[in-house]
């Protein structure tokens, strides 16, 4: 599942937010009450409309908490559950409680602990003192200063770890619009993360062992929620690409529609399915010069016989090839999705030309 994050401060439109986010799919949301921009005295209204925002969308909200932070709104962790008639479904502990305390909380509410942090020792104390696992969830943290976000290695040991207790665990990629104060530096779990396109992270995030991936900036651009709202809602990647000028109309209008990668997945190309049957009566003439870097939008011409017709995309830089001719180029950061692009995968093209 995918989530948004929202700060609590005066100025942000948690309503309208939301409402647009769960249109397109998002179904979480994650918010902090450790926020030293904002005035504590304003946290409890202010959490107040998030949840209520949140229950109107039928959003998950998960809060980030310590014993400090709820004493600022007037809860400790004996009443911590009264956050969920607020509208608050989680608590994500990091620091300042201790086992008994976080057991104990975990019969009232959905506990996250903090990923990165947990060890063998500490779920087994957590077992011992007779905590239900099922009300527990591992949460990474997001990484605002550059260069300190966490590697791979560790990462996927840790998730391994995490899976092997039954835990399911969230991890954060960076909005790629409006970036998140003091640094502006984008608020992602990787370090490798931190200038990659959201929607390409969030599927390698998948790959990872990654059951939620959360926005950690506040937003994102238009085409690429519209990204997450395909997949989110339809399982289908768009990919975004340019033309090449003077297209069949035919060729045009299947290649703007729903196609899937084939199940058997070709080592260099996403091979879509569809379209040899569609399109391979049409009679294609070979091209004078045909490169192939990766990217390429590529279509089987009358030299390969019974190939004509077959749409590819190159997942690499490939020869020239005078049986193939290309008839467009993935722009950036589309090339960065097909490393995630799995057998049977729906896919559809976007023209942004």
């Amino acid at each position: 599942m995918f989530g948004i994050s929202i700060y609590l401060s005066k100025d942000n439109d948690f309503e309208a937010t939301i409402q647009q986010a769960s249109k397109n799919g998002f179904s979480l949301i994650f918010s902090s009450l450790h926020i030293p921009e904002e005035n504590p005295a304003n946290y409890h209204q202010l959490l107040t409309r998030l949840g209520a925002a949140a229950k109107k969308d039928n959003m998950q909200l998960i809060l980030d908490i310590s014993a400090e932070s709820l004493a600022q709104i007037g809860l400790n962790i004996g009443n911590a559950e009264q956050l969920t008639e607020l509208g608050v479904t989680g608590l994500r502990v990091d620091y300042g409680l201790t086992i008994d305390e976080i057991a104990k909380l975990a019969t009232k509410i959905k506990v996250y602990l903090n990923a990165s942090t947990i060890d063998e020792s500490f779920l087994k104390s957590l077992l011992q003192a007779g905590i239900d696992i099922s009300q527990v969830e591992a949460f990474h943290n997001y990484y605002p200063k550059p260069h300190t976000g966490l590697d791979i290695p560790f990462f996927k040991q840790t998730n391994g770890f995490l899976h092997s207790y039954g835990l399911k665990i969230a991890a954060f990629v960076p909005g790629d619009k409006e970036k998140r104060q003091p640094l502006f530096e984008g608020l992602p779990t990787l370090e490798k993360h931190r200038h990659t396109h959201p929607f390409a992270a969030a599927l390698e995030l998948e790959t990872l062992g990654i059951d939620h991936v959360y926005i950690g900036d506040p937003s994102l651009q238009t085409k690429t929620t519209e990204q997450f709202a395909a997949f989110a809602k339809e399982q289908t990647i768009l990919l975004d690409c340019e033309l090449s000028n003077g297209l069949d109309s035919r060729i045009q209008q299947h290649l703007l529609k729903p196609d899937n990668n084939r199940m058997d997945p070709a080592r260099d190309l996403i091979r879509l399915e569809k379209s040899r049957p569609a399109l391979g009566k049409i009679d294609i003439a070979p091209i004078p010069t045909n490169t192939r870097p990766i990217g390429s939008i590529l279509i089987d011409n009358q030299l390969f016989g019974r190939y004509q017709g077959e749409i590819t995309i190159a997942t690499c830089d490939l020869p020239n090839e005078p049986k193939s001719n290309t008839i467009g180029q993935l722009t950036p950061d589309s090339i960065a999705i097909l490393p995630f692009i799995k057998p049977g995968q729906v896919l559809r093209l976007r023209a942004i030309n």
